[in-house]
Protein backbone atom coordinates (compact mmCIF):
# COMPACT_ATOMS: atom_id res chain seq x y z
CA UNK A 1 0.00 0.00 0.00
CA UNK A 2 1.80 2.97 -1.30
CA UNK A 3 0.40 5.34 1.85
CA UNK A 4 1.55 2.82 4.28
CA UNK A 5 5.12 3.11 2.60
CA UNK A 6 4.94 6.75 2.68
CA UNK A 7 4.38 6.03 6.57
CA UNK A 8 6.97 4.31 7.41
CA UNK A 9 9.31 5.61 5.40
CA UNK A 10 8.29 8.95 6.80
CA UNK A 11 9.22 7.23 10.51
CA UNK A 12 12.38 5.30 9.19
CA UNK A 13 13.77 8.50 8.57
CA UNK A 14 12.59 10.49 11.79
CA UNK A 15 13.69 7.55 13.68
CA UNK A 16 17.48 7.79 12.38
CA UNK A 17 17.45 11.37 13.59
CA UNK A 18 16.74 10.63 16.98
CA UNK A 19 18.83 7.76 17.25
CA UNK A 20 17.34 6.04 20.43
CA UNK A 21 14.87 3.85 21.74
CA UNK A 22 14.80 3.75 25.39
CA UNK A 23 12.11 1.09 27.17
CA UNK A 24 11.16 0.12 30.34
CA UNK A 25 9.65 -3.25 31.03
CA UNK A 26 8.62 -6.55 32.99
CA UNK A 27 7.92 -10.32 32.16
CA UNK A 28 10.60 -10.07 29.38
CA UNK A 29 14.26 -11.12 30.50
CA UNK A 30 17.11 -8.67 29.06
CA UNK A 31 18.50 -11.94 26.80
CA UNK A 32 14.83 -11.99 24.85
CA UNK A 33 15.13 -8.18 24.84
CA UNK A 34 18.58 -7.63 23.20
CA UNK A 35 17.08 -10.56 20.36
CA UNK A 36 14.10 -8.47 20.44
CA UNK A 37 15.84 -5.25 19.85
CA UNK A 38 18.22 -6.50 17.55
CA UNK A 39 15.95 -7.81 14.72
CA UNK A 40 13.59 -4.54 15.07
CA UNK A 41 16.68 -2.65 14.13
CA UNK A 42 17.78 -4.70 11.39
CA UNK A 43 14.49 -4.73 10.03
CA UNK A 44 14.09 -1.15 9.61
CA UNK A 45 17.75 -0.36 8.68
CA UNK A 46 18.00 1.32 12.22
CA UNK A 47 21.25 -0.74 13.00
CA UNK A 48 23.03 2.73 14.37
CA UNK A 49 20.94 3.82 16.71
CA UNK A 50 21.03 3.29 20.26
CA UNK A 51 18.16 0.85 22.32
CA UNK A 52 18.24 0.48 25.81
CA UNK A 53 15.78 -2.04 27.71
CA UNK A 54 15.50 -1.43 31.57
CA UNK A 55 14.24 -4.62 32.98
CA UNK A 56 12.27 -4.64 36.52
CA UNK A 57 9.73 -5.61 38.61
CA UNK A 58 5.50 -4.06 38.71
CA UNK A 59 5.54 -2.18 40.94
CA UNK A 60 9.46 -0.66 40.62
CA UNK A 61 8.37 0.54 37.27
CA UNK A 62 5.49 2.19 38.41
CA UNK A 63 7.26 3.85 41.01
CA UNK A 64 9.95 5.08 38.86
CA UNK A 65 7.76 6.53 36.27
CA UNK A 66 6.00 8.87 38.32
CA UNK A 67 8.86 9.66 39.76
CA UNK A 68 9.80 11.02 36.25
CA UNK A 69 6.79 12.21 35.30
CA UNK A 70 6.55 14.32 38.63
CA UNK A 71 9.75 16.11 37.73
CA UNK A 72 9.01 16.21 34.17
CA UNK A 73 12.08 14.41 33.08
CA UNK A 74 10.58 11.48 31.75
CA UNK A 75 13.22 9.54 30.10
CA UNK A 76 11.43 6.29 28.81
CA UNK A 77 9.59 6.31 25.27
CA UNK A 78 7.95 2.46 25.50
CA UNK A 79 6.68 1.26 29.37
CA UNK A 80 5.65 -2.07 28.60
CA UNK A 81 4.32 -3.34 31.98
CA UNK A 82 1.25 -5.44 33.39
CA UNK A 83 -0.78 -3.39 36.21
CA UNK A 84 -3.89 -2.32 34.13
CA UNK A 85 -5.67 0.09 37.20
CA UNK A 86 -2.54 2.33 36.56
CA UNK A 87 -2.33 2.38 32.82
CA UNK A 88 -5.93 3.59 33.10
CA UNK A 89 -4.78 6.35 35.13
CA UNK A 90 -2.11 7.34 33.17
CA UNK A 91 -4.62 7.44 30.18
CA UNK A 92 -6.89 9.85 32.41
CA UNK A 93 -3.84 12.11 32.97
CA UNK A 94 -2.78 12.27 29.23
CA UNK A 95 0.17 10.37 29.74
CA UNK A 96 0.24 7.77 26.87
CA UNK A 97 0.06 8.92 23.47
CA UNK A 98 -2.45 8.21 21.03
CA UNK A 99 -1.11 5.73 18.31
CA UNK A 100 -3.44 3.16 16.24
CA UNK A 101 -0.77 0.64 14.91
CA UNK A 102 -2.22 -0.82 11.94
CA UNK A 103 -0.85 -3.82 13.34
CA UNK A 104 -3.53 -3.61 16.48
CA UNK A 105 -6.17 -5.01 13.71
CA UNK A 106 -5.08 -8.37 14.11
CA UNK A 107 -4.69 -8.46 17.76
CA UNK A 108 -8.58 -10.45 17.84
CA UNK A 109 -7.55 -12.22 20.83
CA UNK A 110 -6.54 -9.37 22.64
CA UNK A 111 -10.18 -7.44 21.72
CA UNK A 112 -12.20 -10.84 22.70
CA UNK A 113 -10.37 -11.48 25.96
CA UNK A 114 -11.19 -7.23 26.78
CA UNK A 115 -7.51 -6.73 26.65
CA UNK A 116 -7.70 -3.76 24.09
CA UNK A 117 -7.77 -0.20 24.89
CA UNK A 118 -8.78 1.10 21.16
CA UNK A 119 -6.18 4.00 20.06
CA UNK A 120 -3.51 3.26 22.30
CA UNK A 121 -2.72 -0.63 22.76
CA UNK A 122 -3.66 -3.84 22.12
CA UNK A 123 -1.96 -6.52 24.45
CA UNK A 124 -0.30 -9.61 24.86
CA UNK A 125 -1.16 -11.56 27.84
CA UNK A 126 0.84 -13.93 30.58
CA UNK A 127 -0.81 -16.43 33.26
CA UNK A 128 -0.13 -17.63 36.61
CA UNK A 129 -0.17 -21.46 36.75
CA UNK A 130 0.74 -23.46 39.43
CA UNK A 131 3.62 -25.82 39.20
CA UNK A 132 4.60 -28.80 41.52
CA UNK A 133 7.92 -30.74 42.56
CA UNK A 134 6.52 -34.04 42.08
CA UNK A 135 9.55 -35.55 44.34
CA UNK A 136 8.56 -33.24 47.23
CA UNK A 137 5.06 -34.25 46.61
CA UNK A 138 6.06 -37.96 47.56
CA UNK A 139 8.28 -37.12 50.18
CA UNK A 140 5.04 -35.48 51.89
CA UNK A 141 3.77 -39.14 51.51
CA UNK A 142 1.29 -37.79 49.02
CA UNK A 143 1.21 -40.83 46.19
CA UNK A 144 -1.80 -39.80 44.44
CA UNK A 145 -1.44 -36.32 43.06
CA UNK A 146 -2.64 -35.85 39.73
CA UNK A 147 -3.61 -32.72 39.90
CA UNK A 148 -6.38 -31.15 36.93
CA UNK A 149 -8.33 -28.39 38.79
CA UNK A 150 -7.24 -25.47 41.45
CA UNK A 151 -9.47 -27.66 43.72
CA UNK A 152 -6.32 -29.79 43.66
CA UNK A 153 -3.75 -26.84 44.82
CA UNK A 154 -6.37 -26.42 48.47
CA UNK A 155 -5.84 -29.89 49.25
CA UNK A 156 -4.94 -30.14 53.73
CA UNK A 157 -2.25 -31.94 52.83
CA UNK A 158 -0.53 -29.31 51.33
CA UNK A 159 -0.68 -27.26 54.12
CA UNK A 160 3.19 -25.51 54.79
CA UNK A 161 3.92 -26.15 51.40
CA UNK A 162 2.77 -23.89 48.78
CA UNK A 163 4.14 -20.82 47.57
CA UNK A 164 2.20 -17.66 46.53
CA UNK A 165 3.09 -14.34 45.06
CA UNK A 166 2.25 -11.82 47.92
CA UNK A 167 -1.17 -10.43 47.02
CA UNK A 168 -1.03 -7.64 49.84
CA UNK A 169 1.71 -5.98 47.61
CA UNK A 170 1.83 -7.26 44.17
CA UNK A 171 -0.55 -5.18 41.13
CA UNK A 172 -1.09 -8.74 39.38
CA UNK A 173 -1.38 -11.29 41.52
CA UNK A 174 -3.90 -9.90 43.55
CA UNK A 175 -6.53 -9.59 40.58
CA UNK A 176 -5.74 -12.86 39.35
CA UNK A 177 -6.49 -14.24 42.47
CA UNK A 178 -9.63 -12.58 42.48
CA UNK A 179 -10.15 -13.92 39.57
CA UNK A 180 -9.31 -17.67 40.30
CA UNK A 181 -11.84 -16.76 43.53
CA UNK A 182 -14.64 -15.94 41.72
CA UNK A 183 -14.54 -18.76 39.25
CA UNK A 184 -14.04 -21.29 42.32
CA UNK A 185 -16.22 -19.50 44.81
CA UNK A 186 -15.45 -18.55 48.15
CA UNK A 187 -14.96 -21.66 49.88
CA UNK A 188 -12.06 -22.24 47.67
CA UNK A 189 -10.35 -19.16 48.82
CA UNK A 190 -11.13 -19.90 52.41
CA UNK A 191 -9.15 -23.37 51.93
CA UNK A 192 -6.77 -21.47 50.38
CA UNK A 193 -6.59 -19.27 53.82
CA UNK A 194 -6.42 -22.65 55.37
CA UNK A 195 -3.12 -24.51 54.28
CA UNK A 196 -1.51 -21.02 54.93
CA UNK A 197 0.54 -20.17 51.67
CA UNK A 198 3.77 -18.49 52.62
CA UNK A 199 4.12 -15.26 50.71
CA UNK A 200 7.10 -14.22 48.56
CA UNK A 201 7.01 -10.73 46.54
CA UNK A 202 9.44 -11.95 43.33
CA UNK A 203 8.35 -14.27 41.11
CA UNK A 204 11.90 -16.34 40.99
CA UNK A 205 11.76 -17.32 44.43
CA UNK A 206 8.69 -19.14 44.03
CA UNK A 207 10.53 -20.56 41.42
CA UNK A 208 13.55 -21.07 42.96
CA UNK A 209 11.57 -22.77 45.81
CA UNK A 210 9.69 -25.42 44.06
CA UNK A 211 12.25 -26.19 42.22
CA UNK A 212 14.91 -27.26 45.16
CA UNK A 213 11.81 -29.06 46.99
CA UNK A 214 11.96 -26.60 49.82
CA UNK A 215 7.70 -26.17 48.94
CA UNK A 216 5.91 -28.07 46.83
CA UNK A 217 3.74 -25.95 45.11
CA UNK A 218 4.32 -22.33 43.29
CA UNK A 219 1.03 -22.02 43.01
CA UNK A 220 1.09 -18.78 40.97
CA UNK A 221 4.51 -19.63 37.98
CA UNK A 222 4.83 -18.47 35.20
CA UNK A 223 5.22 -19.95 32.29
CA UNK A 224 8.85 -18.80 31.17
CA UNK A 225 9.58 -19.66 34.91
CA UNK A 226 8.60 -23.36 34.30
CA UNK A 227 10.52 -23.49 31.06
CA UNK A 228 13.27 -22.35 33.27
CA UNK A 229 13.10 -25.51 35.93
CA UNK A 230 12.68 -27.98 33.17
CA UNK A 231 15.64 -26.75 31.29
CA UNK A 232 17.16 -27.55 34.72
CA UNK A 233 15.94 -31.19 34.36
CA UNK A 234 14.04 -30.49 37.68
CA UNK A 235 11.40 -32.81 38.73
CA UNK A 236 8.60 -30.14 38.53
CA UNK A 237 5.22 -29.94 36.36
CA UNK A 238 2.66 -27.37 35.34
CA UNK A 239 -0.70 -27.61 35.35
CA UNK A 240 -3.25 -25.94 33.76
CA UNK A 241 -6.45 -26.30 35.61
CA UNK A 242 -9.43 -27.03 33.48
CA UNK A 243 -11.57 -24.49 34.87
CA UNK A 244 -8.86 -21.87 33.23
CA UNK A 245 -6.59 -19.13 34.31
CA UNK A 246 -6.59 -15.24 34.14
CA UNK A 247 -5.11 -13.70 31.29
CA UNK A 248 -3.03 -10.44 32.69
CA UNK A 249 -2.74 -7.73 30.20
CA UNK A 250 0.52 -7.23 29.06
CA UNK A 251 0.37 -3.72 26.64
CA UNK A 252 3.51 -2.07 25.35
CA UNK A 253 2.40 1.97 25.54
CA UNK A 254 4.24 5.03 24.05
CA UNK A 255 4.24 7.96 26.91
CA UNK A 256 3.43 11.30 25.63
CA UNK A 257 6.68 12.38 27.18
CA UNK A 258 8.53 10.11 24.66
CA UNK A 259 11.67 11.82 23.43
CA UNK A 260 11.87 9.24 20.46
CA UNK A 261 8.47 8.91 18.82
CA UNK A 262 9.15 8.05 15.55
CA UNK A 263 11.35 5.01 16.91
CA UNK A 264 8.82 4.14 19.97
CA UNK A 265 5.87 3.42 16.62
CA UNK A 266 7.97 1.75 14.44
CA UNK A 267 9.39 -0.48 17.56
CA UNK A 268 5.29 -0.51 18.53
CA UNK A 269 4.59 -1.57 14.98
CA UNK A 270 7.20 -4.48 14.40
CA UNK A 271 5.96 -6.18 17.80
CA UNK A 272 2.68 -5.95 16.76
CA UNK A 273 3.58 -7.50 13.32
CA UNK A 274 3.34 -11.57 12.69
CA UNK A 275 7.23 -10.97 12.56
CA UNK A 276 7.69 -9.21 15.27
CA UNK A 277 5.48 -11.42 17.67
CA UNK A 278 7.13 -14.59 16.11
CA UNK A 279 10.58 -13.05 16.43
CA UNK A 280 9.49 -12.55 20.62
CA UNK A 281 8.02 -16.00 20.49
CA UNK A 282 11.12 -17.64 19.30
CA UNK A 283 13.47 -15.21 21.79
CA UNK A 284 11.68 -16.71 24.74
CA UNK A 285 9.07 -14.34 25.53
CA UNK A 286 6.83 -16.92 26.49
CA UNK A 287 3.63 -14.59 26.28
CA UNK A 288 -0.09 -15.17 25.30
CA UNK A 289 0.26 -13.27 22.32
CA UNK A 290 -3.11 -11.23 21.73
CA UNK A 291 -2.92 -12.51 17.57
CA UNK A 292 -3.49 -15.96 15.97
CA UNK A 293 -0.98 -17.81 14.37
CA UNK A 294 1.61 -17.35 16.39
CA UNK A 295 3.36 -20.73 16.59
CA UNK A 296 5.06 -22.03 20.46
CA UNK A 297 8.55 -22.46 20.66
CA UNK A 298 8.02 -24.50 23.77
CA UNK A 299 4.36 -26.55 23.23
CA UNK A 300 4.74 -28.26 26.13
CA UNK A 301 5.61 -25.54 28.40
CA UNK A 302 2.98 -22.92 26.67
CA UNK A 303 -0.19 -24.05 24.65
CA UNK A 304 -1.14 -21.41 21.70
CA UNK A 305 -2.42 -18.53 22.67
CA UNK A 306 -6.09 -20.32 20.69
CA UNK A 307 -6.02 -22.50 22.76
CA UNK A 308 -5.57 -20.84 26.38
CA UNK A 309 -9.12 -21.47 29.00
CA UNK A 310 -9.19 -17.81 30.16
CA UNK A 311 -11.13 -17.35 33.29
CA UNK A 312 -13.27 -14.27 32.37
CA UNK A 313 -12.18 -11.18 34.24
CA UNK A 314 -13.49 -7.27 33.25
CA UNK A 315 -9.75 -5.31 34.18
CA UNK A 316 -12.13 -2.48 33.68
CA UNK A 317 -14.35 -3.15 36.52
CA UNK A 318 -12.71 -5.19 38.78
CA UNK A 319 -9.66 -4.18 38.86
CA UNK A 320 -9.93 -0.97 40.35
CA UNK A 321 -7.69 0.35 43.24
CA UNK A 322 -10.75 0.18 45.15
CA UNK A 323 -11.79 -3.41 44.23
CA UNK A 324 -8.48 -4.74 44.90
CA UNK A 325 -8.05 -3.13 48.24
CA UNK A 326 -11.43 -4.60 49.33
CA UNK A 327 -10.53 -7.63 48.07
CA UNK A 328 -6.72 -8.07 49.95
CA UNK A 329 -8.75 -7.27 53.04
CA UNK A 330 -10.97 -10.17 52.60
CA UNK A 331 -7.84 -12.33 51.74
CA UNK A 332 -6.42 -11.17 54.65
CA UNK A 333 -9.30 -11.88 56.86
CA UNK A 334 -9.35 -15.38 55.54
CA UNK A 335 -5.73 -15.58 56.75
CA UNK A 336 -3.62 -15.71 54.05
CA UNK A 337 -0.50 -13.49 54.48
CA UNK A 338 -1.03 -14.25 58.44
CA UNK A 339 1.60 -15.78 60.55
Amino acid sequence: DAAEKARVSALIEAAKKEGQLSWIGVQIEPGHADAILTEFKRHYGLNDIKAEYTYAATGAIVTRVEQLLKAKRNNFDIVWNASWAWYKDLLKRGEIMKYESPNYAAYTLSDKHGLSEKGYWAADAYAFAPVYNTKAIEAQGIKDFHPTSWNDFVDPRLAGKVALINVLISTSAAPVLDGVAKAMGDDWLKALGKIKPTLHSKAAQGRDWVGSGEFSVAMFNSPKDALSLAERHLPTKQVFPKEGVVLIPFPAIIMTSAPHPAVSKLFIDFVRSAHGTQTMMNAGALLFYGRPGVKPKYPDILPASEDVKSIPFNWETEATNDKIKAFRAKVTSYGIGSK
